[in-house]
């Protein structure tokens, strides 16, 4: 009895999140990410200085970003594992961004509400656990 009266209450509640609304997506994190697209590809700069490329040419590639002030690039990019140039990012200012490493395309923002960056999040956050993220840049 006891399971129907949940069950009951749950099937009435709304979904629109996506989520569970005891306790189902977290605390929201991600707020401090910035999303990218380019047909079915994806970027994400991530608040803790890493990114995620998830590519169908050049497949997954993972590493750290950091921004720089002294030229015209807005940020380079290294991958995790061989510490080489991944891609320069360049904020083009209106919405879209260049990786001339990664093709010629722009980068377009893509604007995620609070659960999508919590589930976006997640990459940022896997890569904390990579062998790579603790070891100290030369």
């Amino acid at each position: 009895m006891r399971f129907l009266l949940l069950a009951s209450i749950l099937a009435s509640l709304p979904f629109a999140s996506g989520c569970i609304p005891l306790g189902g997506c977290g605390a929201f994190q991600g707020a401090g990410d910035q999303v990218y697209a380019r047909g079915q590809d994806q970027l994400i700069l991530c608040e803790n200085g890493g990114f995620v490329v998830d590519s169908a040419q050049y497949g997954t590639i993972e590493g750290r970003y950091a921004w720089d002030d002294t030229s015209d690039v807005s940020a380079v990019a290294t991958d995790g594992t061989t510490g080489a140039l991944a891609f320069d990012f360049y904020n083009n200012g209106d919405g879209t961004a260049s990786t001339p490493q990664l093709g010629d395309s722009p980068w377009t923002t893509v604007d995620l509400d609070k659960t999508a960056l919590d589930h976006a999040d997640t990459a940022c956050q896997t890569l904390e656990t990579r062998s790579w993220w603790t070891t100290p840049s030369t």
